[in-house]
């Protein structure tokens, strides 16, 4: 019986582990775009706080609260999830 040497040699726990990191990273940048520019969009109104109609990562609220921001993440059966960001 010979080995063959395929895509699934490559999957050990530690590939696992870096790419769920990279995706979730992606997911994380993403998601601090959109509030970001979410915040300008608002700012431009002369406006304290908006919502965001996403469900956002522990690490994208980590980030915004660095910067200064509140944040709170809201979940409605009706209207779905949506993130509250205040300055």
């Amino acid at each position: 019986m010979s080995i063959m040497n395929t895509e699934n040699d490559k999957i050990t726990a530690e590939w696992a582990r870096k790419t769920s990191s990279e995706i979730l990273g992606d997911k994380v940048k993403s998601q601090i775009d959109t509030c970001l520019l979410e915040i300008k969009r608002a700012v431009s109104r002369n406006e304290s706080s908006t919502n965001i109609g996403i469900y956002a990562e522990s690490l994208t609220i980590q980030e915004l609260r660095k910067r200064g921001f509140n944040c709170d993440q809201h979940s409605d059966q009706r209207d779905g999830s949506y993130l509250y960001i205040k300055w």
